[in-house]
């Protein structure tokens, strides 16, 4: 018996069969034709018969185990859907019926069986070409009790606008959802002073009937378009969302919800965040390339301050502003607020005002474990209007930069923030040798600078003192460093920058302390550099009002909520900086031991220019 679908593809290129190899081999298990011109048996002839007409009769059970798996082999994967969920269960079966449908190939877990990637596709397919104009929700009804027991991440990547022509039917399953005959692909009438519908198909029964649902992602674009081209059929329409409000109403398993590159403003949103206001299982919200502004930030703070589970909210590539980074950073200090991965990348109408918003809210003791800052438009200058509790004694003659600010709240404050990307800003300077001294002070493992603004030595600091923070973590736990390309990468970086034993976890046990004073070598001299984030005039202290309008009795900013903040009611600039320099702390920040005050600690952070200088030749 053989069972060639069972064999990865590239197994049976290796081992096929080669003339130049062993040509006088007269046993060669890698052939899968051996017995082409061998007559077959009665027992295969009678198989290759039944899976002719098989209906579902006779059933599998009655097959020997052996017969059963050739028939399994052979049979057709055109056979109705409905006869193969209720007989088949085998992976190799269900495998086989995807490759035969679809070219690609996807990434399934061990946890995840063939037959529910199959429906996942298949559902997602025969909604993406579904013309709204011969919609049948009783058909689409059959169709869910069909696939949704098996369905729990759904994809769909576009789907067609009810101006567009009647699609050509692709699948027989999508014959059955068509209850009319075919339209002409002519423009419909109108009547006059009548506009024309670009609503899509009703998702309401077609989601909120999947039970098992635990991902959704959905794009309201169309994917081909061909010669009738127009901007207006990529629109999100109001009754879109009302529809997909309604599915998502129904949805209490949905536990990651991604709509992207969609025509979704502050109006929409509200509807999709009504519909989830319910679901106490959400965890990760994805909002990226739509059009959200300052009114639809607002809804989401309120959403983020009331559903403790979620921890991921992605809004790259939107339309707010300061205004809505205020809503956001307020929500975040929320005691309900359980958000530990904020990813803003790419919302250029932020600035530095707006990410100075995020900065405070660092600063007041948020939960953040990993932010995303990338390409927001921060530049070197001063801020035009600080944020609410931030105070100067020289605020109008000298008012904070956004570096100043992100180097208070990262460096000063007993963060939990273990990751930052401020790629493709302007920093400027000195904010940047500010920024990378609290970097020193800070527990950040994970850094991207890469066109941040920065100077080179800046850079060099805050790199190695994240590398060496994250070897650090390492030996407190007791994990021997694994060398794998990246961790081999980094250990690499920091033996080299610094001139102390290359031993990695010699290197984190000496690295235990923070630095008190750094000096950085490079071809110019030798700079010693103090690791003091801010001067000592100016600092944070909590709003008196929130702008965030809520119904819970709790305030937002009002004194400090977050258990990471309850000492920093009014932050002591100069004392905050001398006992961070001076004391032992764990990777969760904890003290370790204690250490006089009259010592210090002198590390040499050295900027090599080798490369630089190779390249050059």
């Amino acid at each position: 018996m053989k069972f060639n679908s069972s064999i990865p593809v590239n197994t049976y290129l290796t081992y096929k069969n080669n003339d130049n190899l062993e040509p006088n081999r007269k046993i060669k298990s890698e052939d899968f034709e051996w017995d082409f011109n061998h007559p077959l048996s009665l027992v295969s002839l009678s198989i290759q018969k039944l899976k002719e007409n098989w209906l579902g009769t006779p059933r599998l059970e009655q097959l020997v185990a052996k017969d059963r798996e050739f028939f399994l082999e052979i049979l057709n994967t055109n056979v109705p859907l409905q006869i193969l969920v209720d007989n088949i269960k085998s992976d190799i079966f269900w495998k086989r019926c995807y490759k035969s449908k679809w070219s690609d190939s996807p990434i399934v877990t061990e946890e995840k069986k063939w037959i529910n990637v199959f429906m996942e596709r298949h559902y997602a397919d025969i909604l993406e070409n579904m013309n709204p104009r011969l919609y049948d929700p009783e058909k689409v009804t059959t169709l869910v009790k069909l696939c949704g027991p098996y369905i729990q991440s759904l994809a769909i990547r576009s789907l067609v606008p009810s101006d567009i022509p009647v699609q050509r039917i692709t699948s027989p399953e999508m014959a059955d959802l068509i209850t009319s005959q075919r339209i002409k692909s002519e423009k419909p009438l109108l009547k006059k002073g009548e506009t024309l519908s670009r609503d899509h198909i009703s998702l309401h029964a077609a989601i909120g009937s999947l039970t098992n649902l635990v991902e959704l992602h959905i794009s309201y674009q169309l994917k081909y378009t061909g010669t009738n081209y127009r901007r207006d059929q990529f629109q999100f329409t109001n009754n879109d969302a009302k529809n997909l409000a309604r599915g998502l109403e129904k949805c209490n398993q949905l536990k990651i919800l991604r709509i992207t590159r969609t025509d979704m403003n502050c109006h929409r949103v509200k509807y999709i965040l009504r519909g989830l206001s319910d679901n106490q299982n959400i965890e990760t919200i994805d909002f990226s390339h739509c059009k959200i502004g300052d009114d639809g930030s607002s809804s989401l703070g309120k959403f983020i301050a009331r559903h403790n589970k979620l921890r991921n909210l992605v809004l790259v590539d939107n339309c707010f502003g300061p205004a809505g980074a205020e809503h956001i950073s307020h929500a975040l200090n929320h005691p309900a607020c359980g958000i530990r991965n904020l990813d803003l990348r790419l919302n250029n109408r932020l600035g530095s005002d707006g990410i100075a918003h995020i900065a405070v809210s660092i600063a007041r003791g948020c939960n953040l474990i990993s932010l995303n800052i990338s390409g927001c438009g921060i530049k070197p200058g001063p801020l035009v209007k600080a944020p609410a509790g931030v105070w100067s004694a020289t605020s109008a003659e000298n008012p904070p930069s956004c570096g100043d600010l992100l180097a208070r709240a990262i460096g000063l404050v007993k963060t939990p923030l273990r990751s930052l990307d401020i790629s493709v800003n302007d920093i400027g300077s000195p904010s940047d040798s500010t920024l990378s001294n609290a970097i020193c002070l800070s527990y950040i493992v994970d850094i991207n600078l890469k066109r941040s603004g920065m100077s080179p030595i800046a850079m060099a600091i805050a790199e190695a003192a994240a590398a060496a923070q994250r070897l650090r973590r390492e030996a407190e736990k007791g994990i021997r460093f694994r060398r794998s390309a990246g961790r081999v990468l980094q250990a690499r970086r920091v033996a080299k920058c610094m001139n102390i034993d290359a031993d990695p976890i010699l290197l984190a046990q000496q690295l235990s302390a923070r630095p008190s004073i750094v000096s950085v070598a490079s071809e110019e001299g030798v700079y010693s550099i103090q690791t003091q984030p801010l001067p000592s005039d100016f600092g944070f202290v909590p709003a008196l009002k929130s702008p965030l309008q809520s119904s819970r009795a709790s305030s937002i900013t009002g004194p400090p909520t977050s258990r990471r903040s309850s000492h920093h009611i009014i932050l002591e600039p100069v004392k905050e900086i001398r006992r961070t320099a001076l004391v032992r702390r764990g990777s969760d920040g904890s003290l370790l031991k204690s250490r006089r005050a009259t010592f210090e600690r002198h590390i040499k952070i050295f900027v090599s220019t080798e490369n630089e200088d190779l390249e050059d030749d």
